[in-house]
Order: structure tokens, then sequence, then C-alpha cells
């Protein structure tokens, strides 16, 4: 029941007491349809990914194999030593995985806040060091997988992903578990 003040407006009362969850319609639950939002995410999702993938990663993933296993020299470890940095060689590793592992969680959608974050914190350190990941990578290039990484930390990944059927699931788990308590 709703305290009607003799100086608020009906019309507000009428607003308040829509608001309260215990008055709600329950046409008034937030729908979780398909939409167009939703495919310019799975678009920007692979955008953002495969040329990362395929123009810079997959160059260093070769190089980072055959220094691991082959004994051969890698060019990033170099560059980075350069920088004074310690331990060079583990973290041009941990960079190159964190990328590549960050870049295809992106793509599939699985855990895309968190693996967009990791690439995006990769990519920062690549662009404000200036080390020459590969030759595709201008500074433009570091701006341009910032600035998406960070629209896909912000906007998750939609729901076309792993992380929209999950989330669809616990949806419907809750309102299961709702309607069993009615």
């Amino acid at each position: 029941m709703v305290f009607a003040f003799p100086t608020v407006p009906r019309t507000l009362n009428g607003i308040m007491a829509f608001l309260k969850s215990e008055t709600r319609p329950e046409s008034a639950a937030p729908a979780s349809r398909l939409g167009l939002a939703d495919f310019y995410l799975l678009l920007l999702r692979v955008v953002a990914s495969v040329p990362l993938v395929y123009y810079q990663v997959v160059e260093q993933t070769k190089l980072a194999w055959a220094f691991l296993w082959e004994q051969k020299e890698w060019p990033l470890v170099a560059q980075i030593g350069d920088l004074g940095l310690t331990q060079p060689s583990i973290l041009a590793a941990v960079l190159v995985s964190s990328l590549l592992a960050g870049a295809v969680g992106v793509f599939c959608g699985f855990l895309t806040r968190i693996n967009a974050a990791i690439c995006l914190v990769a990519t920062a350190f690549l662009f404000l060091t200036g080390l020459p990941f590969s030759e595709w990578m201008t500074s433009q290039t570091y701006v341009l997988f910032l600035g998406l990484m960070l629209v896909l930390v912000i906007s998750g990944a939609g729901q076309f992903s792993f992380d929209g059927v999950f989330a669809a699931l616990r949806r419907r788990k809750k309102e299961l578990r709702r309607q069993a308590a009615l």
C-alpha cells in the first residue's frame, strides 16, 4: 500500500506504486530477446579477435614455439631485455599467450569481459613500451585494438555467445525456482 502525501500529486503516487517490486506486473520484467545490438557485438568480437590473432599473434606464437622447444632466437625477448625488464623470456611468453588466449575467448564469447580486459592490458603494454610486436602493429592499430577491447569490456558479448547462453540458462533456472516457490 502506498501512503499518499497531500502535497504529492496522485500521478506520482501511481508511478511510485508501479516501481515497487511487489506491484510490478509480469510484463514489466526485462525481455531477453535477440536484437540488432547482439548481432553488432558478434561482429565486433569477430573484427576484434580474428585480425589480432592472424596478423599479430600467429607470427609471435611460432617464434615462441621455436624459442622454447628448438632454442632459437626470439627477437621479442631481446627487445624486452633492452627495456630493462626482468625475466624477458617469461614476460614475452606470458604476453603472447595472454593475447592468444584472450583473443580466442573474445571470439568465442566465453568470459568475454575478462578476456577483453586481458587483451586490453597486453595491448596497452605493447603500445606504451613501443615494442615492435609485428610489422602490422602500428600506433594506429594499437589504438584501434585498445578501443575495440574497451568496448567489449564495457558492453560484454551479447546474446550470440557462450556468455549469453549461460546468462539465459541462469535466468531460466532463476525463473523456475521462483515459480516453484509460488
